[in-house]
């Protein structure tokens, strides 16, 4: 279809985030605590495809509108702590009114005692993918630490993501977890998207996207992206029919914008519990079973599928692909 494709995957405007009503009021409650020397850690978790680096950029913007500095970074591969702490400082000292020669902070403690200039009301450190960092639970241990001990002192807060869950037991951390796309979050955003289009979705396409996605928000713009792309000018609804006879070039796609990246991080001995759970969700111990391996080692390679957010866990023991098409996806490669 002709003009430009409304399933953008990043918006260029934080404020046009979809569904974040709620995490945007417990943060703007958070702002108002920072500022009154209140610290505190938010740590968003979710898999990837749930928004969490739209969400980070969201309360940048709601941070700055609220009179604070907001520096925002995303922690890398194998970073360690110094690097973390040296890419904040240089994130500050271009607006703050920092003296030249000062000694460049090497641990949270002395990042904070960076002074604030007097037109900002405090400051908040926004951390993406903080669990690719080299002794993560270390680094998320400190800054629990930082923000206790400012309480009542100065208006400085964290907020971090990660795919893998932290259990961090804290008065002054607030988890917020993310969750799929609801068929009615789906509904309500393809709507917004198409507004100004003379397309509409049906119900029976919607239902199908969203059950092969598993409601990753990621994955069904970029399964909406794809099926726009391939409409003819005149096409006044998306069908089910549509999505089905694309599914061959969205599946080539996919695999070559993730799903194949993703595949190979995976080590081999991981990649082999995937094949058993492309079939069908399953309990850990039938995994074992038809790979004739101890349950031990399996249940803890399984443990390293769900902190990569390849897999979810249904309940206790029982885990699934986090989507029908990746797994379909790796059916194909292990063909």
């Amino acid at each position: 279809m002709e003009g430009s494709n409304p399933f953008a995957l990043w918006e260029e405007n934080p404020e046009n985030i979809f569904g974040r009503k709620e995490e945007g009021r417990l943060f703007k409650v958070f702002v108002n605590a920072t500022i009154s020397k209140q610290p505190g850690v938010i740590n968003i978790t979710g898999i990837p495809g749930y928004g969490k680096s739209s969400l980070l950029r969201y309360f940048k913007h709601l941070a700055e509108k609220g009179g604070l500095h907001a520096p925002l970074v995303k922690a890398e591969k194998g970073e360690n702590f110094e690097t973390l702490v040296d890419k904040l400082y240089h994130e500050i000292i271009v607006l703050e009114n920092v003296p030249l020669g000062q000694r460049t902070p090497i641990n949270f403690k002395e990042l904070v005692d960076v002074g604030l200039d007097k037109q900002h009301f405090g400051i908040i450190f926004l951390i993406d993918d903080i669990d690719n960092m080299k002794k993560a639970e270390e680094v998320i241990v400190e800054l629990v630490y930082v923000a206790k001990i400012l309480w009542k002192k100065k208006s400085i807060s964290f907020v971090i993501t990660s795919t893998k869950e932290f259990q961090i037991k804290s008065e002054v951390v607030s988890n917020i977890i993310l969750k799929p796309f609801s068929e009615h979050d789906a509904k309500e955003y393809v709507e917004k998207t198409l507004k100004d289009k003379e397309l509409k979705i049906g119900e029976e396409c919607l239902r199908s996207i969203m059950a092969d996605t598993g409601g990753n928000q990621k994955l069904f713009k970029n399964v909406c992206r794809f099926i726009y792309d391939r409409l003819r000018d005149n096409e006044k609804i998306m069908t089910k029919g549509h999505y089905l006879a694309y599914l061959p070039y969205i599946m080539s796609m996919l695999s070559r914008e993730s799903f194949g990246r993703m595949y190979q991080e995976v080590p081999a001995a991981e990649r082999d519990i995937l094949r058993v759970l492309a079939k069908d969700e399953i309990h850990i111990s039938d995994v074992a079973k038809e790979l004739k391996k101890p349950l031990g080692p399996i249940t803890a390679l399984t443990k390293r599928l769900l902190e990569r957010g390849q897999i979810i866990k249904v309940e206790r023991g029982r885990y699934k692909i986090f989507s029908k098409l990746y797994a379909r996806y790796v059916i194909q490669r292990s063909q």
